[in-house]
């Protein structure tokens, strides 16, 4: 800092000597009062200036610590908060969970710099074990409840970030549900317009008036949503009235087993829906209302040619893909099969030859 002053004070000194109109004294001889004067002058110019610097250069290093300071107790104070709600998270208390959820959430609305870490820590938290049904005894059931009911409140704050009304917008982050148990979740409007939404090997399981709901979703341009070897066992999953724009969605070998899964008043306009190697053996998958006019739906075969390796297509052995009341199918699935199996409805007059 000293050098800088120095440097500093040089500068000044050679500006005010050029303001002062170069003025120049002669060493040889007395010298003359006007040339005292003008030597005065010049001291007091370069003693002011010099000070002047000094001060400029502490004040602004003093401002520059500061502002160190503020942010590092800013960043501090994140960190604590942070590390409260992952403690209380994993509390014994079901109380002390639920409190940790919302102040998990509350901290990834104000904490932009580690959104993500907070995102990643609530859905780490439904990535635990759970079991998909209640226990018997009464013990158990009460701690399985309150559980669920944890669960279900993260589920909630995950899905109001992901509409356009929120007041801070999660969309574009990753979301990793992988082996999550899903018994109840209101996705209801969410955007899904980038990064990547992981599913893969979910169990839904939807119980009584309780719904796992996708309803008037949107699936836009630069999203990845995996439901790959996702099972949906029971209840209703419903995708009404979804909206694919774009992206990519994958249920590749996904599990058919029980649930009545709706896509009824779906617009396939744009983007890829994948079913390749997916078993429907019961249940009912519902496609009424449905437009299909630019979407790649595929259930067929599909070759990786990357990978040199072949996808092979959706089984039908039992339940039924209801196809038969679709509103506009100028650009259908793909199956890739020659006679329709048992449980695959077509609209009236499309013979399953047709579609490639």
């Amino acid at each position: 800092m000293l050098l800088l002053s120095a440097f500093a004070v040089g500068i000044v000194a050679a500006m005010f000597w050029l303001m002062l109109g170069r003025p120049r004294l002669d060493a040889a001889g007395p010298l003359k009062p006007g040339d005292v004067y003008d030597g005065i002058k010049i001291a007091l110019a370069i003693v002011a200036g010099a000070g002047g610097v000094v001060a400029l250069v502490v004040g602004y290093r003093r401002q520059h610590l500061n502002e160190v300071s503020e942010e590092r107790e800013h960043g501090r104070s994140f960190t604590d908060r942070f590390g409260a709600a992952a403690n209380q998270l994993g509390a014994d208390q079901p109380a002390a969970r639920m409190a940790g959820a919302y102040a998990m959430a509350r901290l990834a609305d104000e904490w932009r710099q580690e959104r993500q870490t907070c995102i990643d820590v609530l859905c780490g938290y439904l990535r635990m074990p759970h079991a998909p049904d209640a226990p018997v005894d009464e013990a158990g059931f009460t701690a399985w409840q309150s559980e669920r009911e944890i669960r279900k409140t993260v589920l909630r704050l995950i899905g109001a970030h992901l509409r356009d009304d929120s007041p801070e917008s999660w969309q574009g982050y990753d979301l990793d549900f992988t082996g999550a148990v899903l018994d109840e979740a209101d996705f209801r409007g969410a955007r899904f317009t980038g990064g990547d939404i992981i599913f893969i090997k979910a169990l839904f399981v939807a119980r009584d008036h309780d719904q796992v709901v996708f309803d008037e979703v949107a699936f836009a341009d630069g999203s990845y949503v995996y439901f790959r070897l996702a099972e949906f066992r029971s209840g209703t999953v419903r995708f009404d009235r979804t909206v694919f724009s774009g992206g990519w969605v994958t249920f590749d070998a996904a599990r058919f087993t029980g649930a009545r899964v709706n896509f009824r008043d779906v617009a396939f306009g744009a983007g890829e829906v994948r079913f390749e190697d997916a078993e429907f053996s019961d249940g009912l998958v519902d496609f009424a209302g449905s437009t299909f006019t630019g979407a790649i739906v595929d259930f067929g075969e599909h070759r990786l040619e990357s990978l040199h390796v072949t996808v092979p297509p959706a089984r039908f052995t039992g339940g039924t893909v209801d196809l038969s009341r679709t509103a506009t199918f100028t650009h259908p699935p793909r199956f890739g099969l020659r006679t329709a199996p048992g449980g695959l409805l077509l609209p009236p007059g499309t013979h399953i030859g047709d579609l490639p």
